[in-house]
Parts: C-alpha cells; sequence; structure tokens
C-alpha cells in the first residue's frame, strides 16, 4: 500500500517579484493589469510557484523544439501554447479561488536597484561587475570559435549585451550603496 505524498508546502512570505506585495502580515499578489489583489496563503502558494516556473518551463521547451525541429515557428508555438495553458492553469487554481480584495492599492516600495543595494553584500556586487564582462567574452570567443550562425548567433550576441548590461546595472548599485553608507 503506497501513501499518497502531501503536496510540498511553500512559505508565501518567501515569495518575491514584481507582482508580489507583502502586506500587513500577508502576501498578495497584484499583477500590473489589475486593480484587485489575491492573497497568497501557504493553502495556495504552490499555484503561484508553479506558475512562475512554468516561464522556465516555456523557455525549455522552447529550446528543445528547436534543437529538434530546427523550425522557429514550431518552437515558438509550443512555448506560447504551453504558457497559455500555464496561465489558464493559474486562472482557474489560483486567482479564480484566492482571497481578493478589491480595490488593492499597491504599496510604494523601493526600485530593483535601491533593493539590491540593500540586499547585497559589497564583495558580492564587485565579483558580478568583473564576472559578468568575462561572461560576455567568453560567450561571444565560444560564438567565434565554433562559427556560429543564424539563431545561435544572434542569441549568443544577445546574452552578451545582457551581461553587460546586468554588470553596469550592479556599477549603478555599488555607487547607490557606496552613496547611502
Amino acid at each position: 500500500m503506497s501513501k499518497k505524498k502531501a503536496p510540498k508546502k511553500y512559505d508565501p512570505t518567501l515569495l518575491h517579484g514584481m507582482s508580489i506585495y507583502q502586506d500587513e502580515k500577508r502576501t498578495v499578489y497584484s499583477p500590473f493589469y489589475s486593480k484587485a489583489g489575491y492573497v497568497v496563503s501557504a493553502d495556495n502558494c504552490r499555484y503561484y510557484v508553479s506558475y512562475i516556473q512554468g516561464y522556465l518551463m516555456a523557455l525549455l521547451i522552447f529550446s528543445v523544439a528547436y534543437l529538434i525541429t530546427r523550425n522557429l515557428i514550431i518552437s515558438l508555438s509550443l512555448a506560447i501554447l504551453f504558457i497559455i495553458g500555464n496561465f489558464i492553469s493559474f486562472y482557474m487554481n489560483f486567482m479564480k479561488k484566492a482571497a481578493t480584495i478589491y480595490p488593492y492599492k499597491k504599496p510604494e516600495r523601493d526600485s530593483f536597484a535601491v533593493r539590491q543595494a540593500q540586499a547585497l553584500e559589497t564583495k558580492n556586487i564587485i565579483t558580478i561587475i568583473v564576472c559578468c564582462p568575462l561572461l560576455a567574452a567568453t560567450l561571444l570567443l565560444n560564438g567565434h570559435i565554433n562559427k556560429f550562425e543564424g539563431l545561435a548567433f544572434y542569441l549568443n550576441i544577445g546574452m552578451s549585451v545582457f551581461a553587460l548590461l546586468y554588470g553596469l546595472l550592479h556599477v549603478y548599485i555599488l555607487i547607490l550603496k557606496k552613496r547611502n553608507h
């Protein structure tokens, strides 16, 4: 006789993101397009986590489908279908059943850079600043050595530019941290 495992319990107070707000001892999900807030409890937190992880799964589906078919349209279609299914599942399992606060006034909060400056230590910020250009250079060198073409070439360039921009963002975060100390 096998016993069913109980679903893993998530702690809603540990959730963070653009649409997550910690409000009066509760966690509230309020997307940018809505004036409502949805209370994230310990019981429904797993649906929110699954929804967020769904975007990573869509990226994985796109990547694997592109590797198999070498067809951008098919890969993109599969990823988009998965995202639509993920959102429908999220709507049916979370948004429809969660306690709703309407209208929900989103509390003001600091920018991403200010929050990162407060959360990260100086040595970690410096490590990111040093590693990002190294990552960009390594990606470009790898693309040059392997003679990437087409989508692989453009993805390689895009990731390199993203790494450089992320490093520059952390230069700004370091300046903010030094200014506040």
